[in-house]
């Protein structure tokens, strides 16, 4: 009679568990399937050819100044001793830094060239001037993660968390 008992328990415990399981699966599943949603491709040095007046560029962590350095064009990468700092133009087409910004993207980006240039009054400084067209990821994409690994989050493509301020894991 006892014996009967303890098992029911046990039997009861265990499927408590594995609904909380399978709970926790299907949140997971929900929270990543918009995860795998591409919303913007990335492009690959291969594809750079294609687009004129391209330039690469990347995010400066500087605490006044330009925010951008033009790290190559529509060709290839620059080697490090002709990329500069530039001043990107952005207002009507923003490049999504949150949360990428951190993480040393880089980003296709097709572009006007601003004559004259940028002036910077505070530092003092003259920056080539740029007005954003339209812009890409560069591939790999390099993503924050807290919790979940990864390899569960595309390096091909934005998807919409990319596009929010912070990601929830």
């Amino acid at each position: 009679m006892e014996e009967n008992l303890l098992i029911k328990g046990l039997i009861r415990m265990l499927k408590g568990f594995i609904i909380l399981l399978l709970l926790l699966i299907s949140i997971i599943i929900i929270y990543l399937i918009p995860a795998w949603l591409p919303v913007k491709y990335a492009k690959t040095e291969k594809d750079f050819y294609k687009y004129e007046n391209a330039i690469l560029i990347k995010r400066t962590f500087y605490a006044t100044g330009a925010s951008w350095k033009i790290v190559g064009d529509s060709n290839s990468f620059y080697d490090e001793e002709h990329i500069y700092d530039i001043w990107l133009e952005n207002d009507d087409n923003p490049i999504r830094e949150m949360p990428l910004s951190e993480y040393d993207n880089t980003y296709l980006c097709i572009v006007e060239k601003m004559e004259g240039g940028k002036y910077w009054e505070e530092g003092g400084e003259y920056f080539e001037a740029y007005k954003l067209i339209d812009w890409y990821p560069v591939y790999p994409i390099k993503r924050e993660t807290v919790i979940l690994p990864k390899w569960l989050y595309p390096a091909g493509f934005l998807n919409r968390y990319d596009f929010k301020a912070g990601m929830p894991w």
